[in-house]
């Protein structure tokens, strides 16, 4: 027990600190995914995918994702594999007179997963566990956040197959960040600029672990034949992202790290998107 509690206890900032929760509301999105599935042996199969993220007005593009992958059943109920995508991310910056405007920012992610699946009549049960590592190449302050992003997603879900061509599924996922920024520090209510807000302030490393996502998903999919199939959905997407601001220079306060500690924000929201997606296996 004492165990348990040391490595909860490292997961969580010490210290004591003011950080702001700011609540985004209900936003809408929507997806578009075309997917390929090809068979390569027994067992073994080539995945491939196409995704296009968007604010359901049509106006902001989120994100592209493109991956290519290899899948293979170990056992009748069990499956692992791993797939590369490359992520296209519209971001939104601000120049140094103010003004916001969008630009796009390349990620390249690794993912590697396990599922299993038990059947049950025409009812058929799924879980699926993914580790992913996302890497930004482009340049990071690794104060706020490291290099590469460490994830573990767990996904239930559940099919009724017995409609015929018409499948409905549900599903839920639990996502955890793995590796965010640390610090401890003691915050100054009292202070007046930024860069004095916090005292003894110390950066832990890459130990904050946390569930960052909730996910819902409500569907049908409906199979024209044994290689087309169509799935349409609603996605609801709980969010809870933090937020830490320092700076790369550094500061008279604090040399021997190089950083002023100037606040901790965490984000949250929610999101209800609409989704089609097409598949092709052969």
């Amino acid at each position: 027990m004492k165990k348990i509690l040391l490595l909860i206890a490292l997961t969580i900032p010490a210290g004591a600190f003011a950080q702001t929760n700011h609540d985004e509301g209900l936003s809408f999105g929507a997806r578009a995914t075309v997917e390929a599935d090809a068979k390569l042996a027994s067992g073994l199969h080539l995945l491939a995918h196409e995704e296009t993220r968007l604010y359901w007005n049509g106006d902001d593009v989120l994100r592209f994702y493109t991956g290519i992958g290899l899948e293979y059943k170990v056992l009748s109920f069990l499956k692992v594999g791993a797939e590369y995508e490359l992520i296209n991310r519209q971001k939104y910056e601000t120049d140094s007179n103010g003004k916001t405007y969008k630009e796009w920012g390349v990620r390249h992610r690794g993912n590697f997963f396990l599922t299993g699946t038990f059947d049950a009549g025409d009812w058929r049960f799924g879980l699926k566990e993914t580790f992913r590592m996302t890497y930004r190449p482009d340049e990071v302050n690794l104060y706020q956040s490291p290099k590469t992003a460490l994830a573990l997603k767990s996904k239930v879900s559940v099919k009724y197959r017995g409609w015929g061509k018409v499948v409905p599924f549900a599903a839920f996922e639990v996502r955890n960040t793995l590796n965010d920024a640390s610090y401890s520090g003691t915050y100054n209510a009292s202070a007046t600029e930024s860069a004095n807000r916090y005292s003894n302030e110390q950066f832990l490393g890459y130990r904050h672990a946390y569930i960052n996502r909730l996910r819902g998903q409500l569907g049908v999919t409906v199979k024209f034949s044994k290689n087309h199939e169509l799935d349409f959905y609603v996605l609801g997407d709980h969010y809870k992202d933090k937020k830490i601001d320092t700076n790369r220079e550094g500061s008279n306060s604090w040399k021997e790290h190089g950083l002023v500690l100037k606040s901790i924000d965490w984000y949250t929201g929610n999101m209800i998107s609409g989704g089609i997606g097409y598949k092709w296996s052969f």
